[in-house]
């Protein structure tokens, strides 16, 4: 009986060290001085008075540092024409130089001419109902409505809000076209040999063949698919290095398309369609492209969101557009993408068939 006591009494006791063992607080070794000036709040005696804590500002999280930035671009903006109509605030004095001079009747001319009409003409025979459009009035009221007085960036946002939703078409209230004057700018633009107005009319094209061929919400998904020749016409005008052409030959080439699926790299991986799209707006900005602080999707960030911190677009995919992996991925697409470009040999971006698609559609404005 007395060692049946014993023997209970011992088991007892080490139930109990056991529970010690696992409930009590672990003994932490001293991090030392540096560490406890890096992670101040995790230290006890800061738990301890959380009022003593020093509050992080937002900016010292948020600063950018272009030099960390593996998207950047030092390419420099090339003079083009095309270049011009995208930076400029009025378009009616550009349409005014075009339409009668031989400047407008270049392949360039005639493109400029096309994007400025498209925009800002009155289609005579449109047989579509023109969307309500509220005033610049009304947007810009309703915009300062919903910003806090409070906002740090409110100046900057202003700012980049008024320049977005300039009015690039004053004065031009009265100018019209019919629909196929239109279609023929294009049309000659391509014919001349304009590599953008190519790659925009071959997207015209496989467009209206997919609403032709099936009811709206499907429009052709089951059927209409980027061909063979077609991806190698896209090559070629991408070639070209025109940045517009760039900008639109790869926004079709990450379509979404029937039986047509990209591989990339030399482990033939499936191309991600945002990385794919980030890889041809900075690979437009390496090329000429305007991408600095007035790019418009830079002002629109700026604008719309507050991310008012970049400078140019690649600071702006980087810091605000993209998570840690999307950008690394956007670095070796814009990579290999260059090589291909600079040598003729796509062989690192390939088209399978047959297997159910692994882009989805990503939908950008005018250029990058």
């Amino acid at each position: 009986m007395k060692y049946r006591i014993l023997f209970t009494f011992a088991v007892l006791l080490a139930f109990v060290a056991g529970a010690w063992a696992l409930l009590a607080p672990p003994d932490l070794p001293d991090l030392g001085p540096s560490l406890r000036t890096a992670f101040p709040d995790v230290m006890p005696e800061k738990r301890a008075n959380p009022a003593a804590a020093p509050k992080l500002a937002a900016a010292s999280v948020l600063s950018i540092d272009p030099r960390a930035n593996p998207l950047k671009s030092n390419a420099v903006v090339k003079a083009t024409l095309q270049n011009e109509y995208i930076r400029s605030k009025s378009y009616k004095a550009l349409y005014e130089r075009l339409k009668s001079s031989a400047e407008g009747q270049t392949a360039e001319g005639q493109f400029v001419l096309y994007e400025i009409l498209r925009k800002c003409a009155t289609i005579t025979d449109r047989d579509t109902r023109r969307p309500l459009v509220r005033t610049s009035d009304q947007k810009r009221d309703d915009f300062l409505a919903g910003l806090p007085q409070n906002d740090p960036n409110r100046d900057k946002r202003i700012a980049a809000f008024d320049d977005v939703t300039l009015n690039r078409c004053a004065g031009m209230e009265n100018v019209t076209i019919a629909q196929a004057d239109l279609n023929k700018m294009l049309a000659n633009a391509a014919a001349m040999g304009d590599a953008k107005a190519q790659a925009l009319a071959l997207e015209q094209e496989l467009w209206a063949e997919r609403r032709a061929s099936g009811p709206q919400g499907r429009w052709g998904r089951d059927s209409v698919t980027l061909t063979d020749p077609q991806v190698e016409q896209l090559h070629q005008l991408i070639a070209s290095r025109d940045p517009e052409a760039m900008v639109i030959a790869g926004r079709v080439m990450a379509g979404n398309w029937h039986d047509y699926a990209l591989r990339i790299g030399p482990d033939n991986q499936p191309v991600e369609s945002r990385a794919l799209t980030q890889a041809w707006q900075l690979l437009a900005c390496d090329y000429g492209y305007p991408c600095g602080e007035n790019n418009e999707r830079v002002l629109s960030g700026c604008a719309y969101q507050g991310h008012c911190d970049a400078n140019s677009l690649s600071d702006f995919l980087f810091y605000y557009g993209a998570s840690p992996h999307d950008s690394q991925l956007t670095a070796q697409y814009r990579e290999i993408l260059r090589t291909a470009i600079e040598s003729g040999n796509w062989s690192q971006l390939n088209v399978v068939r047959g297997l159910p698609s692994t882009t989805r559609p990503f939908v950008f404005g005018r250029g990058p």
